[in-house]
């Protein structure tokens, strides 16, 4: 009789991970998932493992038993053998400390009530907003010297107080230098550098880090070990419309969501808790891969595993590629639940057929995707479906602290003319209860109330809870991370310094477009190009996608993120943005809502008829990546006939050019025996008192060298010139 991987591990009480590893290292079994299904000749194997692993662990527990028995009947003769010849120095010590006794009482209970009023404050700790300390420089010693380091901006009054001296002496400096300068004002790179030298020290740039929300607040603290504990997964079940996903979601909670719906379609984020074999599951069911993306966008990943939910009686459609892109470039987990297989018509095999060309292999063919068949209308294999999303999180080891502040992401927010401002949050760390000061993005608040997906009111909830917060001030965004803190004044400090960077980040934001990628890849050292590529049919989807592929080499790469048939929309333009990548269209138009939005986005869209003007335009913006190569081409050579010295500016010579010609933007070359001495370039060439710009062999001139005056006659000037030779791909 067969049985699977997890099923064995769960007889044996061993964690799926450590099970698998035990299979493939230590018995020789090869399995690539918990899903894998084990012969009996393995079964057997396995358990003889057990048995003898087992019985060495009784053997050895009887002897230290035995040990451990005799360790205590000796310690109990010791002890009694104590009792007695101590009881008679007890008395006698007895009647001296009583007087002692007396007085250290008084002093005792001013230390305990001491030590009761410090326990008191530090309470709660790790709700006290910390104040960020200044991270802009620090100051090390390395060998005797004084070592400042500075990241980003220093004021004056900082640099001083790093260099142990008055900020009055540095402005009296600068001053003297012509620099106005007051305690509070920034100081630069060079001028620090220059200041720092006359006392003895060093200054050193550090790379500015850009710190997230939570860490330039100092909202984050860091978990101890001991206070993880295993928290419920996350899963967002995605596909195409029509396929099932809620009607799925629907059948695993037990409830009528899709009848209230209009045309059978979701219409807003829900998240919903189910309990299975005593393991929480919440599940997030969103209006489209889209909002899922959104969210993505704004930092914010709250999703654990995905399901991609796909008809066996329908298949592979274009929404089902999208979600399946989505899900991939949020790096999650991927189980696929064929749905609809009670239908007559329904072909699993198809399903698994086509996502194998989307890159979903299934287990049972070698691969590393679940896929769970199941039937929504009937309610079939569904326990299969959670066994596998239970096991598959089991695996992912996921954790949380929930001792500390709460911490959650806000799924979607909406004004309730009743209410106000109401948010539904998924809550990742701590426990948020009513009452706390919570703030999320450029809003803030109280929690006046906490409502369950079941719409019930609750007075806390834990971790991956979704829950209804009412109490913000402002509707918060979606993909807001949600923070508990010390009180409302900390909040607004918060919230105006959000709004701050927003404002400025929505001004400076980049954006990737064909014009400007030689620049950018040059500053950021990256040389992948990121497509989305949409066409007319799916054999010219393929036919562009081989095409722009076959420009990919050893230095630069084209990444297809997603290839589909039809129009480009949104979702795409959402993708495009969050992955910086660049929309392709051939033979098809965006919608009026995706122009928009990639108008908003600065997302670039380029669309063509032809397929090799696409070819052409992305060619010429890969060669644009390529690291240059520079040809050195000989120009002539110039001796040095006599050497002139002239006050303020040195020495120059009067020569004759032996051979080719020499420019007087050229690059030159001293040579003396033969024997290289200095590489530079020319700073003048005259040819009797006129500027020159080229001599030729045969004529007299006179030049001078940039940074050199050691020339001497006889020595020879060579010149060249460097030529930058663009790459191409082939």
């Amino acid at each position: 009789m067969k049985k699977r991987v997890h099923e064995l591990a769960k007889d044996y009480d061993v964690n799926n991970k450590e099970f698998l590893a035990l299979l493939n290292d230590e018995l020789g079994i090869e399995v690539s998932s918990h899903l894998s299904s084990l012969a009996e000749k393995d079964i057997e194997k396995i358990k003889k493992y057990f048995d003898s692993t087992n019985n060495a662990k009784a053997e050895k527990k009887e002897k230290k038993g035995v040990t451990l028995k005799k360790k205590f009947l000796k310690e109990d003769e010791d002890i009694l053998e104590e009792d007695n010849t101590s009881k008679t120095e007890k008395n006698k010590k007895k009647s001296n400390n009583t007087n002692k006794n007396n007085k250290k009482n008084s002093f005792d209970s001013k230390n305990d009530d001491k030590k009761k009023n410090k326990k008191k404050k530090g309470r709660r700790t790790d709700f006290v907003m910390k104040t960020v300390e200044n991270v802009g420089s620090e100051t090390v010693e390395e060998d005797g010297m004084k070592i400042i380091k500075i990241r980003g901006e220093i004021t004056v009054g900082d640099f001083a107080e790093r260099l142990g001296i008055s900020s009055s002496e540095i402005i009296k400096k600068l001053f003297l230098k012509g620099q106005m300068l007051t305690i509070n004002s920034p100081l630069s790179i060079d001028m620090a550098e220059e200041i720092a030298v006359d006392y003895d020290a060093l200054v050193e740039e550090e790379e500015e880090i850009e710190l997230e929300f939570g860490e330039k607040f100092a909202l984050e603290v860091e978990d101890r070990e001991e206070d993880l504990i295993e928290r419920p997964a996350v899963i967002t079940i995605m596909g195409h419309v029509d396929h099932g996903k809620t009607s799925l979601l629907d059948a695993i909670r037990a409830s009528n969501v899709v009848s209230g719906e209009d045309g059978g379609i979701t219409q807003k984020i829900g998240a919903y808790q189910i309990v299975k074999s005593d393991k929480k599951i919440t599940f997030v069911d969103t209006p489209g891969h889209e909002a899922f993306t959104d969210m993505r966008a704004r930092g914010a990943q709250v999703t654990d595993i995905a399901i991609l939910v796909v008809a066996a009686d329908d298949g592979v459609m274009p929404q089902t590629v999208e979600a399946l892109s989505h899900a991939k470039a949020a790096g999650v987990p991927i189980i696929v639940a064929v749905n609809k297989v009670d239908k007559p018509e329904a072909n699993p095999m198809k399903v698994k057929q086509e996502l194998m060309e989307h890159g979903l292999i299934s287990v049972e063919w070698g691969g590393d995707t679940e896929f769970v068949e199941v039937s929504a209308k009937k309610k079939l294999h569904l326990d299969d479906l959670l066994d596998t999303i239970l096991i598959t999180a089991e695996i992912l080891e996921l954790r949380a602290n929930p001792k500390k502040r709460a911490k959650g992401v806000v799924l979607e927010s909406k004004l309730d003319p009743k209410v106000g401002p109401v948010a539904d949050v998924l809550i990742q760390e701590g426990n948020l209860r009513i009452g706390d000061v919570i703030v999320a993005g450029e809003s803030y608040g109280k929690v006046r109330a906490l409502l369950n997906d079941r719409g019930e009111r609750v007075e806390l909830a834990g971790l991956s809870q979704p829950v209804e917060i009412i109490g913000f001030n402002e509707v918060p965004q979606a993909g807001d991370t949600v923070y508990v803190i010390q009180n409302e004044q900390h909040a607004k400090r918060i919230v105006e310094e959000v709004a701050k960077e927003r404002k400025l980040a929505e001004t400076s934001r980049k954006t990737i477009t064909l014009e400007s990628l030689s620049e950018q890849f040059e500053h950021e050292n990256v040389k992948e190009l990121n497509l989305i590529l949409r066409a007319d049919s799916r054999g010219s989807v393929d036919a562009l996608k081989e095409s722009l592929l076959k420009l990919s080499n050893d230095e630069v790469a084209v990444n297809i993120i997603q290839a589909a048939a039809g129009a480009i929309t949104e979702s795409d333009v959402k993708l495009a943005e969050v992955s910086n990548a660049i929309i392709i269209g051939f033979h098809v138009r965006p919608t009026t809502k995706a122009m928009k939005e990639a108008e908003e986005d600065g997302v670039e869209i380029r669309t063509s008829n032809i397929i090799y003007h696409i070819t052409e335009e992305i060619e010429k913006a890969l060669t644009g990546m390529l690291d240059p190569e520079f040809k050195e081409v000989y120009l002539g050579r110039v001796e040095i006939k006599k050497v002139f010295k002239v006050s303020k500016v040195g020495n120059v010579a009067g020569c004759v050019v032996v051979d080719g010609k020499v420019k007087r933007d050229a690059n030159v070359r001293i040579l003396r025996n033969e024997i290289v001495i200095y590489e530079g370039k020319l700073a003048s060439l005259k040819r009797f008192k006129d500027d020159a710009k080229e001599v030729i062999q045969g004529q007299e001139c006179g030049l001078g060298i940039e940074n050199f005056n050691d020339i001497k006659e006889g020595d020879i000037v060579e010149a060249f010139e460097v030529q930058e030779i663009k790459r191409t791909l082939k």
